[in-house]
């Protein structure tokens, strides 16, 4: 963990953009409607740059919906999603996704270097050239995440961790203020989930905004600064020692 906390240590360009102060999500009302099916409903909540947030709640909750929406994957039915204070359709670039593992094709034929590439096509589109200043900012994602060694290989040749700090490189080369994480810590050993909270606490730090989907409740309030507890509509968001009650897990869990 020393090297990545050593190279994330740097100044980031993130700091340098949020000297003026920090960059608000505001959530107003959102409604998300698969079909017949109701997702989300009513969810209202504002939180920003510099913030780690966890989204808490049982399966089919409405976790995956919110990130899906704030990143454009899935249109809402109702509501507004702003972004400094414009609507967040204008500014998608500056948002990155992270799907869960176990939905990511492995067997895509993409270098670790390849990935994080991935990363500009928001910044220069997918058929102009690369330039000076691109290749420059794959190479500091790569430092950053301390995988530069390893960027030869085939994503499906990496372990769990690995994977994750290749997606998060992938973010970074595409110089993202919102990072969207849906169950990071899934299927990670302990000394990967240790690197991994690290990592997102010193992104954190540095300027970015950390929305990830966790499960794990007994170490929710190590991680994140902040928890939006849904079961389809927001039952509670605040610090973890406030949200985090007998009364609204039992409204978000059942039991």
């Amino acid at each position: 963990m020393g090297e990545v906390a050593d190279r994330t240590a740097e100044r980031s360009p993130h700091e340098a953009r949020h000297e003026t102060g920090p960059h608000t999500l505001s959530v107003k009302g959102l409604h998300v409607h698969y079909g017949n099916v109701c997702a989300l409903r009513d969810v209202t909540f504002e939180t920003h740059c510099g913030q780690a947030v966890a989204l808490v709640g049982a399966n089919g909750a409405g976790k995956s919906s919110l990130m899906k929406a704030i990143v454009g994957l899935t249109p809402s039915t109702s509501g507004t999603l702003w972004w400094r204070g414009q609507p967040i359709s204008t500014s998608t670039h500056e948002i990155a996704y992270l799907p869960q593992r176990e939905k990511v094709d492995w067997t895509f034929p993409v270098t670790v270097r390849g990935l994080v590439e991935m990363g500009r096509y928001a910044q220069v589109g997918l058929w102009r050239p690369y330039r000076a200043a691109d290749r420059a900012a794959v190479e500091r994602a790569l430092a950053r995440m301390a995988i530069t060694d390893i960027q030869d290989r085939q994503i499906n040749a990496l372990s769990g961790g690995q994977q994750q700090r290749a997606f998060i490189a992938r973010a970074l080369a595409q110089e993202a203020h919102v990072l969207l994480l849906d169950e990071p810590y899934a299927g990670l050993d302990q000394p990967s989930q240790d690197t991994l909270t690290a990592l997102l606490q010193e992104l954190a730090r540095q300027g970015c905004l950390i929305m990830a989907a966790h499960h794990d409740l007994r170490s929710v309030g190590d991680i994140f600064d902040t928890v939006l507890v849904l079961n389809r509509a927001l039952i509670a968001c605040g610090p973890p020692r406030e949200v985090m009650t007998p009364d609204n897990l039992r409204k978000a869990f059942g039991t």
